[in-house]
């Protein structure tokens, strides 16, 4: 069957798909212990060319559980050279995302197989920066000779294997370091026919974009089609499949909203039921659309399968926020009772929860979206993402997609597919079937969630637009977001400031260190003595404790953040200086609590009044803003928080959070500066000049910027 090619055009159906074709054998992948396994035996069948897009990978993941290496080779650094080493015309192309530092912590720097001594030459590794500024390569697929491909939303890394089961006590459930980690759920497409055809096209693509290499098609190969047949049961000969993407508009891309269309369109068309699993759920025009279905008359029932709450505290408190906005707007349209929201519950495992990372959603048994992308804003429009359709263009595929439906429902219920759809033809509908089946506190349960909306947290959380974005924000955008208008002049002149305080300390240094004026300060016996006074028993807790008197005090923090890097090193100085910080931080807001805002007024007149209204309308982001962009001196900051109606908690968040950036980078600053003037080797002096010159750059550019943004503003 030949592919519908329709190049970056929606159907000649208006059905919003890149291209839709035929797959000669289709499976839903459901959960780890199949889908690791299913990329190994597809890479070692590759012959010709193996293509892998990820957002996330770690080299030393196991792809078989239980490991037994004379079966089969466990680490994915093994599985890639044994299916190299076997196919001698096989080439591999890994282009995993480029990612963000915010993730630096959760994975691995440097991949043993990228290593030039361990790499083997026909494993091309790169990585995928081109994307617009706070965005990222999401797409997950693996191609393989342009005859088969697995597609969802599984990457080839840590905290992503998992049993079907779930079980609290998964004992092979581990990272690679031999930490246990939650149960954690995911689906994907595995498929075999021409338009694994497609998708290599599209990966290839991708490739030239990130690395400006062109790939040729691997050509043709007498071998059978790839696939998994020890892991993935086939669910479906020739099926019809449409590809859709989300790419953001960067440099001469344009944007492609592909996924957003054909999910909207497939909700709108739906009249029985909607089932959805998702890991966010955030997106403004997914929500309007369920929104639509839930307040007609007739509509279907919205099955939402979400997770009870996401897994760090920052999420908790921005996607979380959104998440619940949106949930609150969809129970408000539920006049008829159709709406169901649940989270996946296992026994024994409280207070832990089940990742659900799946993102899924099923019309009528009509067509199954499954890939990538969350119905979040960013998978809609910022990031890049990658999502497949199957479509029930006759009896045997809407079957077949009734029949996924079962599968996963069975599994979170703790049941079997026959069960369910027993279950549904005796209840008559979906929700039905669930309250029937459903029995809380046995194996596996359904837990309805309930979605509560503090206030105070809700006031101080931005819209969607600065945390779920649906397109690159200009710079200047976000600093109309964070800095108020009347507020720039003050930032760019203490942004000048701090700048030309960079350059005169190194002014200073240079002057001591390489003129006449050295040797009558003597600076050599003078850094000598802060040596001393480092290595002095005690020392640091004097430091601390003096830090803390003098920020009490009023003395500005800055030298004080530069004093401590240059007495006790980079490291050991950030915590001191940090942690002065901090407590200072805490006193002081303390104290403003015990004078109380009439007593502070009367010190600090209208100015109080301006700093308390923007600390009470946005508190953790607006203590955060304060503390990276401080308009205000750090000693008054803590003491208007503290008379003001900000919570202790937001108080310290916020200071915790905006407190660290510039306290590492002038410790950094003010030890290297130091070793430059003890040693000044060329690499010594080549690093003092990249720092600083950073940071200059930083300060005279911010001032720059907001001068101009000033001037934009006056004109218009």
């Amino acid at each position: 069957m030949t592919t519908t090619h329709t190049n970056d055009e929606a159907a000649p159906t208006g059905e919003g798909f890149w291209r839709t074709g035929r797959a000669d054998r289709l499976g839903l992948v459901i959960d780890g212990e199949h889908w690791f396994p299913a990329f190994a035996e597809m890479l070692g069948q590759a012959r010709r060319q193996a293509i892998i897009l990820c957002w996330d990978i770690d080299s030393r993941v196991e792809m078989h559980r239980p490991c037994d290496a004379k079966q089969a080779p466990c680490h994915l650094t093994a599985v890639l050279n044994q299916a190299l080493t076997n196919n001698p015309e096989l080439t591999i192309h890994l282009l995993p995302w480029d990612f963000a530092m915010i993730y630096a912590f959760e994975r691995e720097w440097l991949p043993l197989f990228s290593r030039p001594m361990a790499r083997h030459p026909r494993l091309k590794v790169q990585f995928d920066g081109e994307h617009p500024m706070g965005a990222s390569q999401h797409q997950k697929m693996l191609v393989v000779d342009d005859r088969a491909a697995l597609v969802g939303g599984f990457d080839p890394s840590k905290w992503r294997w998992d049993r079907r089961a779930h079980a609290a006590d998964e004992p092979l459930r581990r990272d690679p370091d031999g930490h246990p980690y939650p149960p954690f759920h995911d689906l994907a497409f595995a498929l075999s026919g021409p338009i694994a055809h497609d998708l290599g096209e599209l990966a290839r693509e991708r490739w030239q974009r990130a690395t400006g290499e062109r790939l040729d098609p691997p050509g043709e190969t007498d071998h059978p089609a790839p696939w998994p047949a020890q892991h993935v049961a086939v669910a479906l000969d020739d099926a019809l499949v449409g590809i859709t993407r989300t790419l953001p508009a960067w440099h001469d891309q344009s944007e492609v909203r592909e996924i957003e269309t054909r999910l909207c369109r497939l909700i709108g068309v739906a009249r029985d039921c909607i089932y959805i699993e998702n890991q966010y759920f955030t997106s403004h025009r997914v929500g309007e659309a369920l929104i639509d279905r839930l307040a007609h008359e007739h509509g279907p029932e919205v099955i939402l399968l979400l997770p009870r709450e996401k897994d760090g505290w920052l999420e908790r408190l921005t996607m979380d926020v959104l998440r619940a906005r949106l949930v609150e707007r969809l129970r408000a349209a539920d006049r008829h009772g159709r709406l169901r929201i649940y989270y996946p519950a296992v026994a024994g495992l409280e207070p832990g929860m089940v990742s659900l990372h799946s993102k899924l959603v099923i019309g009528d048994d009509r067509e199954i979206n499954l890939g990538s992308a969350n119905t979040s804003n960013r998978s809609m429009g910022f990031d890049s993402e990658l999502n497949l359709s199957l479509l029930g263009d006759h009896e045997e595929s809407r079957a077949a997609i009734a029949a996924m439906r079962h599968e996963l429902l069975a599994e979170h219920l703790g049941t079997t597919p026959a069960a369910i759809a027993a279950a549904e033809d005796e209840q008559g509908s979906v929700a039905g079937a669930i309250d029937a089946l459903n029995r809380p506190g046995e194996d596996r349960w359904l837990e309805p969630l309930t979605v509560t909306l503090d206030p105070a947290i809700d006031r101080q959380v931005p819209d969607a637009a600065v945390i779920d974005p649906e397109r690159a924000r200009p710079p200047e955008e976000l600093i109309d977001m964070f800095i108020e208008k009347k507020s720039r002049r003050p930032v760019r002149r203490k942004a000048a400031a701090f700048a030309l305080l960079i350059a005169l300390f190194v002014v200073i240094a240079g002057l001591l260190k390489f003129t006449p004026l050295g040797e009558a300060i003597a600076p050599r016996e003078l850094l000598d003595g802060l040596v001393d006074l480092r290595n002095t028993p005690g020392g640091n807790w004097a430091f601390l404790g003096l830090a803390v008197v003098g920020l009490l005090l009023g003395v500005p923090a800055t030298p004080m953040v530069i004093a401590a890097g240059l007495l006790f090193g980079a490291w050991a100085g950030f915590g001191l200086a940090y942690s002065a910080l901090v407590i200072a931080a805490m006193v002081g807001f303390s104290a403003g609590q015990f004078l109380g805002a009439e007593a502070l007024r009367r010190l600090a007149g209208k100015r109080l009044d301006e700093l308390s209204r923007r600390l009470a309308r946005r508190g953790i982001l607006t203590v955060f803003s304060l503390r990276l962009v401080p308009l205000a001196p750090f000693a008054v900051v803590n003491l208007v928080a503290g008379a003001t109606r900000i919570g202790f908690r937001d108080f310290l968040i916020g200071s915790l959070a905006g407190l660290a950036p510039a306290a590492i980078a002038l410790t950094m600053f003010s030890d290297q500066l130091l070793r430059t003037l003890l040693e000044p080797s060329l690499a010594a002096i080549g690093l003092l000049a990249l720092i600083t010159a950073v940071f200059i750059g930083i300060g005279w550019g911010l001032s720059r910027w907001l001068a101009l943004r000033e001037q934009a503003s006056g004109a218009s």
